[in-house]
């Protein structure tokens, strides 16, 4: 093949980019249906989405991700509820309470002294910004939301994408422990990966309107099958598009 050199870089370097990142997404889809077939979702497992769902609170959905930080959705949940029960979910009056009133109700999420502090702040930032349920930040866009929460304490990228992507703010890959575990072990994105390298390598890999789908989907395939331990390779749907499985084998 004979490549036209310009000035912005040769066609072959252009067809070369074009049929690798065809390729990329043909894998993202291959993937969704594999995974679609082996896993059915219920919305009650993932304790933002579920909050999503029933309440439409940006503010409820900030809370729940908190609450499921280094915990299991089950605990967040529960957590959730009794926070709702004790105090409720709302700004106005978690800005107000005293924040051991706070750990007291979601202690069963774990590091509850933390996340009560990360929930008051959340509050206090509402009310500051007279917007209790921040419906009217997340009007502003993505931009806006990152920069007004990560000066958050106890706010990092996972939580805001969690947020963005549950209320269709934004369409993208949150990455959480399950995510970056099974993307790693597949080869869709470098081992130690900066976490906004893994999230856009993921926007590439997972076609639009599928990414908050399919990071639900990788989280329960992490769980369920892709384990950090003992993962389940032989069961796994995805075994042959797998690095790790084939190093494993080389290796066994």
């Amino acid at each position: 093949m004979i490549c036209s050199r310009q000035p912005s870089g040769s066609v072959c370097d252009k067809d070369s980019k074009g049929s690798a990142e065809a390729d990329r997404r043909r894998l993202g889809e291959e993937i969704l249906k594999r995974l679609r077939d082996a896993h059915r979702l219920n919305v009650e497992e993932f304790v933002s989405s579920y909050v999503s769902t029933t309440t439409g609170s940006p503010f409820r959905v900030l809370v729940a991700t908190v609450l499921s930080q280094n915990s299991t959705d089950r605990a967040a949940m529960r957590a959730y509820i009794e926070l709702e029960r004790r105090i409720g979910v709302v700004a106005e009056r978690l800005a107000k309470v005293d924040v051991r009133r706070i750990a007291r109700a979601v202690r069963v999420a774990g590091l509850f002294e933390q996340k009560a502090r990360t929930i008051k702040r959340l509050a206090s930032l509402a009310l500051k910004l007279n917007d209790p349920e921040l419906r009217g930040l997340l009007a502003r866009g993505p931009e806006a939301v990152r920069e007004t929460l990560i000066e958050v304490k106890g706010i990092g990228p996972k939580t805001v994408d969690v947020l963005l992507a549950s209320t269709r703010t934004l369409d993208t890959v949150p990455v959480d422990t399950h995510v970056r575990r099974v993307s790693e072990r597949l080869g869709l994105v470098g081992e130690g990966a900066r976490y906004e390298e893994v999230r856009s390598a993921l926007e590439e890999v997972f076609p639009e309107g599928s990414r908050y789908e399919a990071h639900l989907l990788l989280i329960a395939h992490g769980r369920s099958v892709c384990r950090s331990r003992r993962p389940l390779c032989d069961a796994c749907v995805l075994s042959d598009l797998c690095n790790f499985y084939r190093s494993s084998r080389r290796d066994s």
